[in-house]
């Protein structure tokens, strides 16, 4: 698990994970509102959010571990940020990462999560349909 989300953290650094030229390329905004008007979308990503947070309160994690899934979410959100000058859609994207990265370690199995994954692991932000 930690070298998962070492790799993580370099493809980030690496602009492999949050390509630049993927959210410089795209309106950010319209991203958003896609995401916030599909029902599904919104209802799924909420499921999936409970769920990690019930698990990551019960569950005993190794402090580096944690430090690592709090790394990854500070890093995306500056990632998209630095390329967007957005922080609204930096906060969805390390929101993305922090529900990947804690769902993983809790060891959540969920098609939704696996989605979310696939999309930023392809290079792009998730929206729908997925």
């Amino acid at each position: 698990m930690e070298e998962w989300l070492n790799s993580i953290l370099r493809r980030i650094a690496g602009d492999s994970l949050l390509p630049a030229a993927y959210f410089s390329d795209h309106d950010p905004d319209a991203a958003l509102d896609s995401r916030d008007r599909n029902e599904e979308f919104d209802g799924s990503w909420v499921h999936l959010s409970e769920e990690v947070e019930r698990r990551w309160a019960n569950a005993k994690v190794a402090v580096d571990l944690r430090a690592l899934a709090e790394d990854i979410r500070r890093e995306s959100f500056l990632a998209v940020s630095r390329v967007t000058g957005q922080h609204e859609i930096a906060g969805y994207v390390s929101d993305d990462f922090d529900l990947i990265v804690r769902g993983r370690i809790v060891g959540l199995d969920d098609p939704f999560l696996d989605q979310l994954w696939r999309a930023y692991d392809d290079g792009k932000f998730p929206s729908p349909p997925l």
